[in-house]
């Protein structure tokens, strides 16, 4: 699957991969998050989404339409649903804000994994795992991006059942994507942009899965295995 992923030449490994273009929005968006966090402390972030530094990381992202297509639409204020409850909640934009700049400022991954559990713990509505995007740009080598087709290619190749929304079952693809990643490290690469973009590929149906892949398996994410992941974070 990987070599036809990397042979296919309308791939998303083809087609943004290793497109140099990609790599100039790894620092725009950098700068595009820091303007975020100073917007924030300097209390001149908006109440909404549209004109606000947030808007230009996130439309910055969706140009990438190869695999983010979209990618905006879970940060467009809902004013009827409240969510995503960081424009007009004073508290929970600053948490989000403390976040981003611990994000910004460390690439330890203990530390950031701390600060994910800290902003998740605050059940801020509507704020889930679509942060993941943002974080792919700042950390390439440790965060996945996370939507609808990566997903259910996941949940194609290794039989699980991850849903969209849950921080707890995020952590769980990531951890099992890291696994991934490093067993076939010698076919793929250091930036799970990759690895992600194969899930990508299988989720919207243009890369197959074989057959025998398939069979006889029905793995479910229990009740265990999430507090498993919870643990881990945690310690």
């Amino acid at each position: 699957m990987i070599k036809s992923y990397k042979d296919d030449e309308e791939s998303v490994y083809n087609t943004w991969f290793i497109d140099p273009e990609r790599i100039k929005y790894f620092g725009a968006i950098r700068r595009g998050v820091q303007k975020v966090v100073s917007d924030i402390k300097e209390k001149k972030f908006p109440n909404d989404l549209k004109d606000s530094s947030l808007e230009v990381v996130v439309e910055a992202i969706s140009e990438q339409k190869q695999i983010f297509a979209g990618s905006a639409h879970p940060w467009f204020w809902k004013p009827k649903l409240r969510i995503p409850d960081i424009y007009e909640d004073q508290n929970n934009k600053r948490e989000f804000g403390e976040c981003l700049e611990t994000c910004l400022k460390t690439s330890n991954e203990k530390n950031l994994l701390d600060a994910l559990n800290d902003l998740s713990s605050q059940n801020i509505k509507g704020l889930g795992p679509a942060l993941s995007n943002i974080l792919y740009f700042l950390h390439p080598t440790l965060f996945p991006a996370f939507n609808t087709s990566i997903v259910n290619g996941f949940n194609i190749v290794t039989g699980f059942n991850v849903k969209l929304g849950d921080w707890n079952q995020y952590f769980f693809l990531r951890e099992k994507i890291l696994a991934i990643n490093d067993f076939w490290k010698g076919e793929l690469s250091k930036d799970i942009g990759v690895i992600v973009g194969l899930f990508f590929e299988i989720g919207i149906g243009r890369q197959k899965v074989p057959t025998e892949m398939l069979a006889g398996r029905n793995l479910k994410l229990s009740k265990e295995i999430i507090s498993r992941i919870v643990k881990k974070r945690r310690e």
